[in-house]
């Protein structure tokens, strides 16, 4: 049993609680915003030209810190800086939401590295000439 003293204790615990679950949560949608799957997309490329300009070849070639590999990438799926820092900003308010985001990320960079690795030749199915 509770003791009366520790009542409004436990009064407020409960009502800190139960607060937040009460909030009404935004929808991530409008014109200042991109769409999911194009925001999925764009995070794809990104995440693959940065395991390119990572790449100690690449760095040798190019000086990697005057390269924009961003700008390129949100041209080619017309989208502006501004939308894509927006929407990155109102995401990670909401790190359930972006989470799943990421989900489909990682979801579709296996898939390429599946592909890819489909793509290449396997040592064993080339034919050994016979001596």
């Amino acid at each position: 049993m509770v003791r009366p003293e520790r009542i409004p204790i436990l009064l407020l615990v409960i009502l800190l609680v139960l607060t937040p679950a009460c909030k009404k949560k935004e929808k991530i949608t409008g014109k200042a915003f991109m769409e999911r799957e194009v925001l999925v997309d764009v995070l794809v490329d990104i995440h693959l030209a940065d395991g390119v300009t990572n790449d100690r070849k690449f760095n040798r070639k190019y000086d990697a810190d005057s390269i924009d590999v961003l700008s390129p990438i949100l041209e080619k799926h017309q989208v502006s800086r501004e939308m894509f820092d927006t929407t990155l900003l109102i995401y990670s308010r909401y790190p359930e939401i972006f989470d799943q985001v990421y989900n489909d990320v990682l979801i579709k960079l296996n898939l390429l590295l599946d592909a890819s690795d489909k793509e290449e030749i396997d040592p064993e199915e080339i034919q050994r000439p016979n001596i």
